[in-house]
């Protein structure tokens, strides 16, 4: 009931998330409840564990704190996203969400380091817990109200399909564990003989540190160049495929500028026979179509196809078939057969396995060029050899 509260109080038009203000409101929503709520818990657990000398009640109020961080990230992720390019960015300013996170993450694993510290001393060093039933009941509402931000999350998550927001719904109910064992390990303390509340700080603290590897893991991901959602290339292939006159595509390759910032390239294969205007108006439509759906910026090759000829599509089936049947081999593109004055020229691209090391590809090349001879003296191949690097190949 309050999720759907706060969805009609700050989201106009709520149902119309293709909208880009629409979808980033939903985003700032999800940011700021997290900061605030977070915030929140932060001060109470902190202080409370101030009071009850609890280590492990601390240092999940760090974690809160390092939540604020994540919150906050994600918030500048969809504001970044409405902000236009300029001169001196072409590309937008996307990537600053990636260096604030990578921030962030630096800061996260630097507190839970100095919150291990404090817990291993309070290991040799033990101290009593004391608690009242009234810090328990204020442990069980911020564990209450964690759960509700876990659900919170998942649910605008769901509406515009963010994995952003699907992350903190997930960090969400991790907490809720961890509180959890905080809470029991301060309720079993004074019944046992070793320090229990230390030996959960250590716990928690790991926990706060594996948080801050893996946002810096998942910020570097995107800023060295990571493989694209397979969904997203599954879509892009359906829609330019769907245009009548593209007969295949290869080389798709996607950039990353940062959060709803993604540009790409791909080889279209189309007929000889079209008119260059033709084969412009369709690859301008495809072009756009892409762009629209999923606002990614699209820039097609065209590479012609030469299969009108009965003899090219028998040529192009039978070295198909050679090449087939190389292990490593898995897939050829830019297929021609160029007329010259002695022979002529057979020209392709072969895909092969990423894991080839370079004198294998060599050796590989050498020979598929030694067995097509074969089958066709009369004809000179030139191949050239590329990893498994792009999509669609």
């Amino acid at each position: 009931m309050l999720t759907r509260f706060l969805i009609d109080k700050f989201i106009p038009n709520k149902n119309d998330i293709i909208n880009i203000d629409v979808r980033s409101k939903y985003g700032y929503l999800g940011g700021y409840v997290g900061i605030f709520a977070n915030i929140f818990l932060f001060i109470t657990k902190t202080i409370l564990g101030l009071i009850i000398n609890s280590i492990s009640l601390v240092a999940d109020g760090i974690n809160n704190l390092s939540d604020v961080g994540s919150s906050g990230i994600t918030l500048l992720g969809f504001k970044l996203s409405k902000k236009p390019a300029d001169k001196e960015h072409p590309f937008g300013h996307g990537r600053t969400e990636y260096i604030a996170a990578l921030i962030v993450s630096l800061i996260i694993i630097m507190v839970g380091f100095e919150l291990l510290h404090n817990s291993i001393k309070r290991i040799i060093n033990p101290e009593k817990v004391t608690y009242s039933l009234l810090s328990i009941y204020i442990l069980v509402t911020t564990i209450l109200i964690k759960l509700w931000m876990g659900f919170f999350n998942r649910k605008l998550a769901k509406i515009i399909d963010s994995k952003s927001l699907a992350a903190s719904a997930v960090d969400s109910f991790s907490d809720v564990f961890a509180t959890s064992c905080v809470a029991l390990s301060i309720i079993f303390s004074p019944y046992l003989s070793f320090p229990i509340d230390a030996y959960m700080g250590v716990i928690v603290a790991i926990v706060i540190m594996y948080s801050g590897l893996s946002i810096a893991k998942n910020t570097l991901d995107p800023l060295l160049g990571k493989a694209p959602n397979p969904e997203l290339v599954e879509n892009i292939k359906k829609t330019v495929l769907h245009f009548d006159g593209i007969e295949g595509i290869h080389d798709l390759i996607i950039h990353d500028y940062g959060p709803n910032r993604k540009m790409a390239t791909l080889h279209a294969e189309v007929s000889d026979q079209l008119s260059s205007i033709v084969a412009h108006d369709i690859i301008d439509a495809a072009e756009k179509k892409v762009e629209k759906k999923f606002n990614v910026i699209l820039v097609i090759h065209i590479d012609p196809l030469q299969f009108e000829c009965e003899d090219t599509s028998e040529i192009y089936q039978k070295v198909k078939n050679i090449l087939s049947s190389f292990p490593s081999f898995i897939s050829f593109h830019d297929f021609r057969i160029i007329q010259a004055k002695n022979k002529d020229n057979i020209i392709f691209e072969v895909v092969v396995e990423e894991k080839l090391r370079d004198d294998e590809v060599i050796s590989l090349k050498d020979n598929m060029k030694s067995r097509l001879k074969t089958e066709f003296p009369n004809y000179d191949f030139f191949i050239t050899m590329e990893r498994e690097h792009a999509y669609f190949h």
